[in-house]
């Protein structure tokens, strides 16, 4: 058997049979946050509804729907041939005012940032306020939003803003 028949079979051996930690991957777009930036502590949706969590990752790629490859068995997304690291926070699709650790949700109305204790309206009609110091500005009309439940508290995060706020529910 020559060379080019012998890496033939083998290239037809690696598709047919991929090895397991591959085999699980699969083809998804990110929905939410938009841009898609790559970063540390950033919660992203996928088409399918699940929510993800780039963990240790600091790339700023400014990526708008993305495509990208899931792998959950190896914690990794890939996209644009840039492996990320992530972790699953959530499973399907939340709705809007489920109680839960995750709430998805849009402001009600307009969205200018934060600036110590600003209170979020939210269309599901729960009202948040930030618990932590930061300052923010950043205008979008009705964005949507993600509140995580972690670390004792929760975090907020807002499409199109590049950071999120720890938040307390008053309502």
């Amino acid at each position: 058997m020559g060379k080019r028949a012998f890496r033939l079979i083998v290239a037809v051996l690696l598709v047919a049979a991929p090895c397991s930690a591959w085999a699980s991957c699969y083809q998804s777009s990110i929905q939410v946050p938009t841009p898609f930036m790559g970063n540390h502590g950033e919660v992203f949706q996928l088409i399918d509804g699940s929510l993800w969590e780039v963990i240790h990752e600091y790339e700023y790629l400014y990526e708008y729907y993305p495509e990208v490859v899931v792998c959950p068995s190896r914690g990794q997304i890939i996209l644009g041939g840039r492996a990320l690291s992530v972790q699953q926070v959530g499973g399907g699709s939340v709705s809007s005012g489920s109680s839960g650790h995750i709430i998805e949700s849009n402001i009600d109305g307009e969205f200018e940032g934060w600036e110590g204790e600003t209170i979020f309206r939210l269309m599901n009609g729960q009202i948040w306020q930030q618990s932590s110091y930061s300052y923010l500005y950043h205008y979008s009309y009705s964005p949507s939003v993600i509140i995580i439940q972690r670390n004792g508290g929760y975090e907020m995060q807002v499409e199109g803003v590049n950071q999120q706020i720890r938040v307390h529910q008053l309502r």
